[in-house]
């Protein structure tokens, strides 16, 4: 166990290291100081490997038990309640699955403390326990706190802002105007979200992607899946996910795209998801709105590696207009699933879709209102891109809290009643009161 000075994680004395340092601030990290550990125990940190869960959790811990060091795993499964020995402050429990048991001596701890102190562990690591149900004991004593990799505003140090709260309140903000161009997005989209990939050079980066990709498949898959995926098998599967970034799902054509048969398909997404790799956007559902489908729609959590899988770089992007959108697409998704976590009131994100075409790209739901999103890779756009929102708005009437083009173009402007069209920077530059 590695003990660790006690954390100074005052907000300026945090800000003043995250510049002295060179990191990023993290939004979850506010939620994890001010909201989380001073009510809970233990809280279960998950994401995809490589978005800074270990390096931003170990601020806020005074100890750290990093089971992915031989001595510290070999001892934790013999004597997993010996490990967690008390440190009086939070211990941070690094790469759990290395050690399962550990959990269990997590879950005898909290139970066994009937003061209920929180602020006792935070875990990080695999989230093999969605395949393991029947075994996990962290049921109703870890909380959950998911991760995204870097979003926008926190590559531009603007930590606090939430772009999911804007949004529902889009009568009570004024959007500026962006210096944002369309080339500027197709370089981000192609950067990525990974801490230790976004500064790269384009050729490093590939590199830092390929080495990724291979260890997702032969170490990461292997270790979090209950039957042995195969390799060869698995990566087609992602690649596939990569292609289609942005539509619905269609397992059956993923299959066929990965020479694989249904079933094996059908676990291999499963097990992308449990990786974080892949998000499953549910179909949104109205009683109001018939002939509405019921297909998820799929994303790649990070849309740099969908650019690498999809061996595109920002110029061949930018020639290539069906897969420009469905970059674009998952770009802003990506972005607002970052934010989710941190809204000011609990907010899903769907898609929807009817079966006469009409389409709504992200729709996002929050205590009965409804915020439509569309994304636009022009930096033209009017009345004909805002057609889904409208058609959103005229059956949701006052649940509709409003809808906005998301595009490259520079000016925000309101195209009709509580639709706007905005710059898809604006989901990271903060509004200003009107």
């Amino acid at each position: 166990m590695t003990e660790s000075p006690e954390p100074e994680i005052g907000a300026d004395a945090r800000a003043q290291a995250d510049d002295h340092e060179g990191l990023y601030p993290r939004s979850v990290e506010w939620l994890v100081r001010d909201e989380l550990l001073p009510a809970f125990p233990a809280l279960w940190v998950v994401g995809p490997r490589g978005c800074g869960k270990s390096t931003s959790m170990s601020r806020f811990a005074h100890a750290v038990l990093d089971l992915s060091e031989p001595g510290t795993r070999l001892a934790a499964r013999e004597d997993p309640d010996g490990a967690l020995s008390d440190t009086g402050g939070t211990l941070l429990v690094d790469e759990w699955q290395e050690a399962p048991e550990i959990l269990g001596a997590i879950k005898r701890a909290v139970d066994a403390d009937r003061s209920s102190r929180p602020g006792r562990f935070i875990v990080t690591g695999s989230v093999r326990a969605a395949t393991q149900a029947a075994t996990w004991p962290g049921t109703g004593r870890l909380i959950r706190v998911r991760m995204h990799g870097l979003s926008w505003a926190e590559m531009e140090r603007v930590e606090r802002y939430n772009p999911i709260d804007a949004l529902f309140n889009l009568d009570q903000v004024q959007f500026a105007s962006s210096e944002w161009r369309r080339n500027d997005y197709l370089e981000a989209i192609v950067a990525g979200r990974f801490p230790v990939a976004v500064d790269l050079s384009a050729p490093n980066r590939h590199r830092w992607f390929r080495a990724y990709v291979e260890q997702l498949i032969d170490r990461d898959a292997q270790q979090v899946s209950p039957h042995t995926p195969r390799a060869g098998k698995l990566r087609p599967v992602l690649e596939s996910c990569a292609a289609r970034t942005g539509q619905q799902l269609n397992k059956q054509a993923t299959a066929r795209d990965a020479g694989v048969d249904f079933r094996t398909a059908d676990a291999y997404l499963g097990l992308l998801e449990d990786l974080c790799i892949i998000s499953r956007l549910p179909a949104w559902h109205e009683k109001r709105l018939q002939r509405l489908t019921r297909s998820p729609k799929i994303v790649l959590t990070d849309p740099g590696m969908a650019a690498y899988l999809l061996n595109t770089d920002a110029a061949s992007l930018g020639r290539d207009p069906m897969l420009i959108g469905q970059m674009f697409e998952t770009f802003a998704a990506t972005e607002l699933l970052a934010h989710i976590e941190t809204a000011a009131e609990e907010t899903r994100m769907f898609h929807a879709r009817d079966r006469d075409g009409k389409e709504v790209d992200l729709v996002l739901e929050s205590r009965g209102n409804v915020v439509g999103v569309e994304v636009k890779s022009s930096s033209v756009v009017g009345r004909d891109d805002a057609r889904g929102l409208m058609w959103l708005r005229d059956r949701l009437g006052d649940e509709f809290a409003g809808g906005v083009v998301l595009s490259s173009g520079r000016i925000p402007f309101q195209i009709d009643d509580r639709v706007w069209a905005l710059p898809l920077s604006s989901l990271w530059h903060a509004p200003v009161s009107p």
